[in-house]
């Protein structure tokens, strides 16, 4: 096993690079080397402020010395950034979706198979101590078997606060490829792989208005459906009555409530590493709030949580020999899942969903000093 940290290489310096290179240099078994983004001023925005470099897409992928490429550009690219990596002989990690369609995502899992690479996946946060608290409440049967559970994303669209919205609506986008995957690939965590689905979708309003600067007043084409509701059989039995919209104002929802045969748990959002953990007991009177005990709840401050622990999590599995929990495997699970439920909107039918995939193992509560810890905090 090599000392020395694996040096990496970021494509796309968006709104979320800053945060990946923040929670990716808490490991001191990983370091970030450079940085490249079609809009060069971001790269170099980003390199000034963490001390690294902006080069080219071709001199990173040439460079000997890194041997991981992070792939944070829109959903559209994913597929393009990810093979010519993957091609030119690196690991490669990816924010969500691993492609828009399935072909991409199974061809970029074959180059890997075929290189000896690893391929790993956004989202990561169900790695975060609130959702292993809830992997292990569950494990241990505090509510019982589960019976159900429901799982809502509802917004009133990216417009509201995005500064460069458009993408969320082409294709690629809308609200069960974007934030989606943070609801299906949790429930798979939670409760295994899908066996079939069945889907209703609509385009509400066929243009958006962007609310934020500095594209204010523009107008966007909006080419995907905006609101999905429906249903997941999971081969564990359980049934997840799921709803993802970029059409609701305001609601009162919980986003994710887990239904057992002895009780019952509301589990943090998703989209987060942490947050409050409360189940109700068969015969009991009131919601009981479970102390987090995990690690993982916090990233840097001033920071989006800890994005770009699945990276981490990757490095430390190749360091040690083990299988990723990040895995590809999991994320074509879920991208088969969301993108049946669109199908199923389009042909009035359950879709059966024919990959599968294991739950990923649970982090121990207890992490050795230096071997995927949080040192630097």
């Amino acid at each position: 096993m090599s000392t020395q940290p694996m040096k990496v290489g970021i494509v796309g310096a968006g709104n979320i690079s800053a945060t990946y290179v923040a929670t990716l240099h808490m490991f001191d078994f990983i370091r970030v080397k450079s940085v490249y983004d079609l809009y060069d001023t971001s790269a170099r925005k980003l390199a000034e402020h963490f001390g690294i470099e902006a080069v080219a897409l071709d001199a990173m992928l040439s460079d000997p010395e890194i041997g991981l490429i992070i792939n944070l550009t829109t959903p559209v690219s994913h597929y393009a950034i990810s093979k010519k990596a993957l091609l030119a002989g690196k690991h490669v990690y990816s924010e969500k979706p691993l492609g828009v369609s399935m072909a991409e995502a199974e061809e970029l899992m074959a180059i890997a198979r075929a290189g000896d690479l690893r391929l790993g996946c956004a989202p990561d946060t169900f790695l975060g101590g609130g959702h292993q608290l809830t992997r292990r409440l569950l494990d241990e049967g505090r509510i019982g078997k589960t019976i159900s559970a429901t799982a809502m994303l509802l917004l009133p669209g990216h417009e509201h606060w995005h500064p460069n919205p458009a993408f969320f609506y082409g294709r690629g986008g809308g609200p069960m490829l974007d934030v989606g995957p943070y609801y299906v690939t949790n429930l798979i965590a939670l409760l295994g792989p899908v066996r079939e689905v069945f889907g209703t979708a609509k385009i509400t309003r066929i243009e958006r208005t962007v609310k934020t600067d500095p594209r204010r007043g523009e107008t966007i084409k909006v080419l995907v459906p905006t609101h999905l509701t429906g249903v997941m059989e999971f081969h564990s039995g359980a049934t997840v009555t799921i709803a993802t919209s970029f059409d609701v104002i305001k609601h009162k929802h919980n986003q994710i409530e887990l239904y057992g045969s002895e009780g019952s748990m509301v589990t943090p959002d998703p989209n987060n590493f942490s947050g409050k953990v409360e189940i109700f007991r068969d015969g009991g009177e009131a919601w009981e709030e479970i102390a987090i005990d995990h690690p993982y709840t916090e990233g840097v401050p001033g920071h989006l949580g800890l994005r770009g622990l699945g990276a981490a999590e990757m490095v430390d599995s190749l360091r040690s020999g083990r299988q990723h929990r990040v895995s590809s495997e999991l994320a074509f699970h879920a991208l088969e899942v969301m993108t049946a439920f669109e199908r199923s909107a389009q042909s009035r039918r359950v879709v059966a969903i024919h990959s599968s995939c294991g739950r990923p193992d649970p982090i121990p509560r207890a992490i050795n000093e230096g071997r995927f810890s949080l040192s630097a905090l």
